[in-house]
């Protein structure tokens, strides 16, 4: 199951796109003025980084939890205090945590160029005020600059509210109100997640609001949590390549988009391109295949959920010419209610034919 987190972070009436002045009473903002999550939706934190679209943004410590063994699956909730009222404001899910991987966390601040937010900061009148001149200013921006990106996630798992949700303590967790000090941190069950979830309203449930939805329903997937926890204990490999292989196994990052460029960001079977419940699936199983497989566009499908469930448990595979198989364990009602079989949209390239060859020997569809 993936680690779920309820972070609070500063209130800010802009969007979260700069500063905005809010008056603190603890910790950094109280001190400074401004606090290093006010960028969070800010369109400069984006980056891309193999072929893949990711986000940078902020909470303040997360204390014991274990985030380093969860990297990769990690969803961040954060929500705001603010005139008696505590709101959603934005969710990450798949995301890692970068405290203690300060060379990744200085690369993000060159390659982002987040030193030029220290005018936005300088701007807001507030912080004028509570330091003595700009350059007294630019002393504290410096010195921690490379403190703002210390989480990323897939940009697709990143969704930030347009308007906040309010959220009801109550109902949440049985408590007057949720925990406000920056610094602390809940962990939630997945009723609770869902529950936060839930309180955005439809109109504001974006394809990013279901890819999020969609990556806590399927959080207890042990398979998952087992083969994450491999690669977290592994001493052989480069933390950019553990990085690219938690994101491939969760079917994100480099690996997903590779996937959707080979099927042009569609199903491979239905044309489907509503990318939410579209899956990025292996071939030739995780546990069958070594790290370049698991890394190989190649042996990866597109496909919407239902064809992706009947894929991964051998009930359908596809010949060398892309022709959909059946397994007889597929009843004629079920085959009527899912239109089986439908081929592929194209004939499999000879490297996809190879992996699909070992799909269907495993499944004894060969």
């Amino acid at each position: 199951m993936a680690l779920l987190l309820a972070k609070p972070i500063i209130w800010n009436r802009d969007g979260y796109v700069r500063p905005s002045g809010v008056k603190v009473h603890s910790g950094f903002p109280k001190a400074n003025g401004f606090g290093h999550e006010e960028w969070n939706n800010a369109p400069g934190m984006r980056f891309v980084e193999d072929g893949a679209e990711h986000r940078v943004f902020h909470t303040e410590g997360v204390g014991n939890a274990p985030v380093e063994d969860e990297a990769g699956r990690i969803v961040v909730f954060m929500y705001a205090s603010h005139d008696n009222v505590q709101e959603l404001v934005g969710v990450a899910a798949n995301a890692t945590w970068l405290k203690n991987d300060e060379p990744q966390r200085r690369r993000l601040v060159d390659q982002l160029d987040l030193k030029r937010l220290g005018d936005d900061v300088w701007a807001v009148p507030r912080v004028r005020t509570l330091h003595a001149n700009r350059a007294a200013f630019d002393k504290v921006w410096r010195g921690d600059l490379n403190w703002i990106p210390n989480w990323r996630c897939p940009a697709e798992t990143f969704f930030w509210l347009q308007t906040p949700a309010p959220l009801d303590s109550q109902r949440l967790r049985g408590t007057q109100k949720l925990l406000t000090m920056f610094d602390s941190y809940t962990v939630l069950d997945e009723r609770q997640a869902l529950m936060m979830l839930d309180s955005v309203p439809a109109a504001q449930r974006t394809p990013q609001w279901q890819r999020v939805r969609a990556e806590i329903e399927t959080s207890d997937e042990e398979a998952v949590a087992g083969d994450l926890s491999t690669l977290a204990k592994r001493k052989d490999l480069k933390p950019t390549t553990r990085l690219q292989l938690v994101e491939a196994r969760l079917g994100q990052g480099r690996f997903r988009r590779d996937v959707e460029r080979l099927w042009n960001d569609a199903c491979a079977v239905s044309g489907s391109a509503l990318g939410p419940v579209l899956m990025a699936s292996h071939i030739l199983a995780w546990k069958q295949s070594n790290d370049r497989e698991r890394l190989d566009a190649n042996n990866g499908l597109l496909l919407t959920a239902e064809l992706d469930a009947l894929f991964d448990r051998g009930l359908i595979s596809f010949d060398d010419d892309g022709k959909m198989l059946v397994s007889r364990l597929v009843p004629k009602s079920d085959r009527e209610l899912f239109g089986l079989p439908r081929s592929l949209r194209r004939q499999p390239s000879r490297r996809q034919i190879s992996y699909l060859r070992k799909h269907r020997r495993h499944w004894g569809l060969a």
